[in-house]
């Protein structure tokens, strides 16, 4: 008998819902019974024995207990069950850190036995692809500044603590240290004081951090360590980026060393987490991250849980790196001796000035300077821009762009970028009755000094 079009497409459809069906994850399945009382068993328990508010975590128990018996998580896939619980403990206090999620990989990560130094299998690189936490170090010269970018996690490994020692080391004789924690979400504390002890001599420990648990006799005081490998910088000026994505363990690095008055907060208010917590395991894949440590300040009660760490300035929609490059040639005016730094500063303060005279009509305010210099460079007109052209035999006609810094100072946008942005200028040379009389080409070195051509150029 002949498949009629309708019976093959029944049998087509009924192929398809099968590896639909079979296709499903199996984290889509429905908890079971058994499996429910005892991951919602397990939370409340927990949370009682270590949440450090004892009067919120036995609320939070009876909430998880009346809404179990009122069959609030009866037919729940692992996803929805965790973010069910999640929703009804944030309902009876709202407490940001407390979050229940379906991870395997975590789950497996903290029900597994470990290799020796800690970790699962040779196969997780994970932390070493992210260099431990630590993205780059950059070392300005001319300011005699390091910027040091720390993404993080804060990591406890040995790995971490010698890529940490290693970048603060970069940063040892630099006049300003920037660290970079605008997109840190924490970690362990340890990570924090390691880094805060660089700033102190040896000897000189400082009370940093007091944490105290729902049992007061296990309260810890965390102080800075009296040894770090490498050169202790306290007379560095220490400035610390912050933002929402600044979060728990970096938060906690960021309010100590305010709180110390070693550090200047510049950026937004980070995310306001200070109860340190861990992840424990469920059961199906479930984890929960549980608070167990109210951290605060040294000898306070006050800490930056749910109010965030506020920056001594607030930068808005201003980049909190450039506002923070800006405080320090500030700085540097202000109270340095060293002449050459100081002239290096106020060339990187007169930069601002490019973009804010981008609308001058170059051609009608310097056209006069179109011609040839020498044999190799030539001043040009073309299409609105005004272009230094640099002409070596054998090679393309190098040109860039001149733009105005302020009156009758023009920077080569380009010019010995190996350098940096913005380091070769032209600065015109007027006679009495305010005729170009010659240029001089003059940079901004690595090391904060700037040379000038020997002898100024002059049309030919």
């Amino acid at each position: 008998m002949k498949s009629t079009p309708i019976k093959r497409l029944c049998r087509l459809l009924g192929t398809a819902m099968t590896l639909l069906i079979s296709s499903v994850p199996l984290f889509a399945q429905t908890v079971n019974d058994a499996d429910r009382h005892e991951i919602v068993t397990k939370l409340g328990d927990k949370l009682v024995d270590v949440y450090p508010f004892p009067e919120i975590s036995a609320k939070y128990k009876e909430a998880l207990l009346i809404n179990e018996a009122a069959g609030r998580y009866n037919n729940l896939s692992e996803d929805e069950l965790a973010s069910r619980l999640t929703e009804d403990l944030r309902k009876t206090h709202k407490d940001v850190h407390l979050r229940i999620m379906r991870n395997e990989n975590t789950y497996k990560d903290l029900t597994e036995l470990r290799n020796g130094r800690g970790r699962r299998g040779a196969g997780d690189n994970s932390e070493q692809r992210a260099n431990y936490g630590f993205k780059k170090v950059e070392i300005d010269g001319a300011t005699s500044t390091a910027y040091v970018e720390i993404p993080g996690p804060f990591y406890g490994s040995q790995e971490a603590f010698e890529m940490a020692a290693a970048s603060m080391n970069m940063a040892a004789y630099s006049k300003y240290v920037i660290l970079d924690i605008r997109h840190n979400p924490g970690g362990t504390g340890q990570m924090g004081r390691f880094l805060a002890s660089y700033f102190y001599d040896p000897g000189r420990e400082q009370f940093y951090l007091n944490g105290f648990y729902k049992d007061r006799k296990h309260d810890e005081q965390e102080w800075t360590y009296s040894y770090v490998p490498g050169k202790h910088m306290r007379d560095a000026n220490v400035y610390i980026l912050t933002g929402r994505g600044t979060g728990s363990a970096s938060e906690g690095f960021a309010y100590a060393m305010q709180k110390l008055k070693r550090a200047t907060i510049v950026g937004d208010t980070s995310a306001g987490a200070g109860i340190a917590g861990t992840y424990v395991p469920l059961k199906n894949n479930l984890v929960v991250f549980t608070p167990f440590k109210m951290v605060v300040g040294p000898n306070s009660n006050v800490g930056w849980e749910g109010t965030g760490v506020i920056p001594d300035v607030e930068t808005g929609k201003e980049d909190a790196l450039a506002a923070t490059r800006k405080l320090i040639l500030q700085d540097i005016l202000k109270t340095s001796t060293d002449t050459v730094q100081k002239a290096a500063a106020l060339w990187m303060i007169d930069n601002d000035g490019i973009a804010a005279n981008a609308a001058v009509n170059m051609k009608s305010k310097y056209g006069g300077l179109v011609g040839k210099y020498t044999s190799n460079i030539t001043v040009t007109y073309d299409k609105g821009n005004l272009l230094w052209n640099r002409v070596e035999p054998g090679k393309p006609v190098e040109s860039y762009v001149l733009k105005e810094v302020k009156p009758d100072v023009l920077v080569i946008t380009g010019l010995n970028a190996n350098i940096g942005p913005d380091v070769s200028r032209v600065y015109i040379n007027r006679d009495a009755q305010g005729k170009i009389e010659n240029l001089t080409r003059k940079t901004l070195l690595g090391n904060g000094s700037i040379s000038a051509s020997a002898q100024p150029l002059k049309r030919i």
